[in-house]
């Protein structure tokens, strides 16, 4: 099979759903336990609740190092067996058909009988057409959502599917939920795209309903439970696109000997914009690159022990060929760190690891880099740690805390970066990162409950600060917990301050780091202040949301 041919197989998978990825490639059983969750998947109709065959029940953990996975019998029961205990996450999918994400908790040699009830899929369909009134054939359509990273919110993809050729789409088995509506030509057919010398080559745009060049200038579009919403339909305009065409030289002036190049739109996602390698040199194109502001970034490690090299550089494009781009890699910066306790407390907690988040794009990766950051580094028992080749805005986070501790500052060369990325440039003098935690945290408690006095399960509860400076992706001062089935809270780790808390009957994940979603929560969250570490007490009632 021939490397192109490989290629588009792994794309044309990527777009199928999880548990159809699941069925083509299944994951051997994990064998580590004595647990055991049994039920039935069903739906209700008419009062009356009925099984859901041949539906995937899927169990997530990160103790796991694949998710295990079984398909409901004829009677839609289903059973996992063989589990430790600890924390999991259980999810159902079946075509048409669609359930909330059920959190489990497992303890040993435990069977839980645990039912789990699907609700009807809600589908957006309609037709896509070009600026000329024409079908817009094979173009993708996505039904997606924000997300949150470090580059703070972003797109995500729930749903996808392509149109056919008469242009017509249809997107189904989608929670409720409020949706944007997102079109766009496959970037992966532009390095199949014959090139003529001399021709500016043309493409459909990437919109969003109804006809809005960037998300947040189109619909948000809700669906209730089983809801079929028709007849949207929107034209994708016709740009001109660009050739980026350059070469990738180590630090030691010689071509990389081993290398990687990325070209991502600035505040866009990767994946928009495709290209190709030379596998016998040190060059890259990217044949069709539509108007905009884009990171064109290079990877290199000159020779197999060297750390890893990085180059970035800013584009304009606008319709003209860019031949010529050169991208000269440096080592990234050594950082010798250390993580230490508030008024020297010992000992240092088990199992620590320090990231360095990237902020503003997302460099390549090359096969078997561990030093970028991207990746825990691990801290030793006297709190040291060390980056190797740091490069780039980089927000620094500790992963792994105990339950009541918390990030106090960070200063890196002495300065305050705790709540702010720091951008790291290399050079031969090493970088100096100092991170201090604290177990001198607030811990609040209480039961969530409804206008009658009824405790509400899974209902979500956040705490965040009132200074919304301090909000924000991977934020110190926004903590959230959700409620159990006697709608009992914990949520810990409070640093000292001013903060809002509020209680909602749910709430999508990460959304909380959104500093949109926190100002439409202000209003209805109650003032709380935090000082010093005694547990607090606050019962909550659950607002509308």
């Amino acid at each position: 099979m021939s490397r192109t041919a490989i290629i588009l197989l792994a794309s044309s998978l990527g777009w199928l759903p999880q548990a159809a990825r699941d069925r083509i490639a299944p994951p051997a059983p994990e064998a580590v336990g004595t647990a055991v969750i049994s039920g039935q998947v069903t739906i209700v109709v008419d009062g009356t609740a009925q099984p859901i065959r041949r539906a995937r029940v899927t169990l997530e953990s990160p103790a796991l190092t694949r998710p295990q996975y079984t398909d409901t019998d004829t009677d839609g029961r289903y059973r996992l067996s063989a589990l430790a205990a600890g924390a999991y996450r259980i999810r159902v999918e079946k075509a048409g058909f669609v359930q909330r994400p059920t959190p489990v908790s497992l303890a040993d040699a435990q069977t839980l009988a645990l039912p789990l009830v699907m609700v009807r899929g809600a589908a957006l369909e309609g037709r896509i057409l070009s600026d000329t009134g024409n079908p817009a054939v094979n173009v993708v359509v996505s039904a997606v959502k924000f997300t949150y990273d470090a580059r703070g919110r972003r797109t995500e993809p729930v749903r996808q599917t392509r149109t056919d050729d008469r242009g017509r789409y249809r997107l189904h088995t989608l929670p409720a939920g409020a949706y944007y509506l997102e079109a766009a030509p496959d970037p992966l057919e532009a390095l199949q795209r014959p090139q003529v010398p001399g021709r500016q080559a043309m493409t459909l745009a990437r919109s969003y309903f109804p006809g809005a060049p960037r998300v947040e200038g189109g619909e948000s579009l809700s669906l209730s439970v089983g809801q079929n919403l028709t007849g949207l339909e929107f034209a994708l305009p016709t740009v001109p696109t660009a050739a980026l065409r350059g070469t990738i030289t180590d630090s030691t002036g010689k071509p990389g000997g081993v290398f990687s190049a990325r070209v991502q739109r600035v505040g866009g996602p990767i994946g928009e914009v495709r290209g190709s390698l030379n596998p016998n040199g040190n060059d890259f194109t990217f044949p069709s690159v539509p108007t905009g502001e884009y990171w064109v970034m290079g990877i290199a490690r000159p020779t197999p022990t060297s750390d890893l090299e990085f180059g970035v550089m800013r584009v304009t494009v606008s319709g003209q060929d860019q031949l010529g781009l050169a991208i000269t890699t440096a080592r990234g910066a050594i950082v010798n760190g250390r993580v230490l306790m508030e008024d020297g407390a010992t000992p240092m907690p088990a199992n620590l690891g320090v990231v360095a988040h990237e902020t503003e794009y997302e460099l390549p990766a090359l096969v078997g880099s561990t030093t970028s950051g991207a990746t825990p580094v691990t801290v030793a028992t006297d709190g040291t740690f060390t980056f190797s080749s740091l490069f780039g805005p980089r927000l620094l986070r500790v992963e792994g805390l105990p339950a009541g501790w918390a990030l106090k500052s960070v200063t890196f060369d002495g300065q305050d970066v705790t709540d702010t990325p720091v951008d790291v440039m290399g050079g031969e003098t090493a970088r100096t990162l100092r991170m201090v935690i604290t177990s001198r945290t607030a811990t609040i408690s209480g039961v969530v409950r409804d206008d009658a006095g009824r405790p509400v399960e899974r209902a979500r509860v956040v705490v965040f600060s009132e200074n919304a400076d301090k909000w924000g992706w991977r934020s110190r001062m926004v903590r959230t917990a959700e409620s159990g089935a006697d709608g009992r809270f914990v949520v810990d780790g409070v640093l000292d301050g001013a903060y809002r808390i509020v209680a909602l009957p749910f709430l999508e994940d990460g959304s909380w780091m959104d500093t949109t979603i926190l100002r439409r929560l202000e209003p209805l969250a109650s003032p709380l202040a935090v000082s010093g570490a005694a547990p607090m007490t606050m019962n909550l009632v659950v607002k509308p949301w």
